[in-house]
């Protein structure tokens, strides 16, 4: 959503399929195609499920013509008895049935790789509305289908995730992109250790930003981000009313931001530690490896990371990082003192010049000493250590990844100074 509406075109999705409307599989296609309509600036008002049956999806088709220029509908392409769009688009515009003999051919040299004979089931997928414009899939067997009325657009692209991008990126956005007048853009600042409540009580009243660009929060349980759009007459104008939005919120939530667009936290940490030519070495138990794996997602982090210890146990972290057995039995294996210890001792044991350690309850099991969620994170190097204490309150997998993710945010704070 931008703005300004105005001169906007508009694009409604249509997804297909009983296993979408009975919630045996998350939507994914309609969250791409909104994702890259947005991009290309057509606005999408409203993406509609409906399951396999005909009065449905002519409702939802129909509908969607009133209220949008183009329509784009995935899933019921396929060769089984409940993939039926195809004909109750054939019906809706009255088109009879032909035979693509392009698809024909594309079908049987698929199938010859294999050495298979093409099922007539699957044959059947070359069969086609005569009035629809046939988008041939190089990525799969079922063809995608365009019509055109009344100056609209229906597409009909297959529910395969992979088949249904192929199709898009290879018709649909070209001839998308030649109908926009004008220019885009979105710009996305991300956030960490704020929740969505707090970050706007910092910004304050967000009239300010709504005066120059079209805002979205977008929370998450490892952060939030803000989406920054804007429309307008040229590239210039759009950078200038992102570029003024954007310090808008970066004076409000200052050292929270830790990049914008497809940056990433541990790429962020990654960007520090090469520039200050140092190394690190991280000391994990209760996220047992998700920090050191973070860490290596970034292309050239063998650069600045040596090794990752999940000390699981606490036998493991007295004999590979020599935590002191004094320290495990007056405080316990989460405290901020074995925290501290396990830091150190995997700097030392590395030769790194930075250790990171990670020790927590990721629960469900858990004392009234030791919560489940309580997590001591620490930091050290030559000059000293800093260690700060987390209570989170989601489920084992997210207490993990939330662990994982203050890990590198404190790291982050400690290389920038904060």
């Amino acid at each position: 959503m931008f703005k300004s509406k105005k001169g906007l075109t508009r694009a409604e999705i249509v997804t297909v399929g009983n296993e979408v409307v009975s919630g045996l599989i998350q939507d994914t296609n309609a969250r791409y195609l909104s994702g890259q309509l947005h991009s290309l600036g057509i606005d999408v008002p409203r993406m509609t499920s409906v399951g396999d049956d005909e009065s449905a999806i002519v409702d939802a088709i129909e509908q969607a013509l009133e209220r949008a220029e183009i329509v784009i509908m995935t899933g019921g392409l396929g060769s089984t008895h409940d993939d039926i769009t195809k004909a109750v688009l054939a019906r809706m515009f009255q088109s009879e049935m032909v035979t693509d003999q392009k698809a024909v051919a594309m079908l049987e040299a698929l199938f010859k790789k294999f050495q298979r004979e093409v099922p007539p089931g699957v044959r059947r997928q070359c069969e086609v509305p005569a009035k629809a414009e046939v988008l041939y899939n190089e990525q799969g067997t079922a063809p995608g289908l365009l019509f055109r009325q009344d100056g609209k657009k229906v597409y009909c692209l297959p529910g395969v995730p992979l088949e249904m991008e192929h199709l898009f990126e290879k018709y649909i956005c070209p001839e998308l992109t030649s109908m926009v007048s004008g220019a885009i853009g979105h710009r996305v600042i991300k956030t960490v250790g704020l929740t969505e409540a707090a970050l706007w009580q910092r910004i304050g009243p967000v009239a300010p930003l709504e005066r120059l660009v079209t805002v979205a929060s977008l929370p998450s349980y490892l952060g939030v981000n803000i989406r920054l759009s804007f429309c307008g007459e040229t590239a210039e104008d759009v950078e200038s009313r992102l570029t003024r939005a954007e310090a808008l919120v970066a004076q409000a939530v200052g050292d929270c931001i830790y990049g914008r667009d497809d940056e990433t936290l541990e790429g962020k940490v990654g960007e520090l530690l090469r520039k200050k030519g140092w190394t690190l070495a991280v000391a994990e138990s209760c996220t047992g490896g998700l920090v050191g794996h973070r860490l290596t997602q970034v292309a050239g982090s063998s650069d600045y990371f040596l090794e990752s210890v999940v000390t699981y146990s606490n036998e493991a972290k007295k004999r590979r990082l020599g935590v002191d057995p004094a320290l495990i039995e007056e405080y316990g294996a989460v405290s901020r003192e074995v925290a501290q210890a396990m830091a150190a001792g995997v700097r030392q044991n590395s030769g790194a010049d930075i250790g990171l350690g990670v020790t927590g309850v990721a629960g469900p099991g858990a004392s009234e000493e030791k919560p489940a969620g309580l997590v001591f994170i620490a930091v050290s190097d030559t000059g000293g250590s800093r260690c700060k204490q987390f209570r989170f309150h989601q489920d084992r997998i997210k207490n993990k990844e939330r662990s994982a993710q203050a890990a590198l945010d404190l790291l982050r704070r400690w290389l920038l100074g904060l």
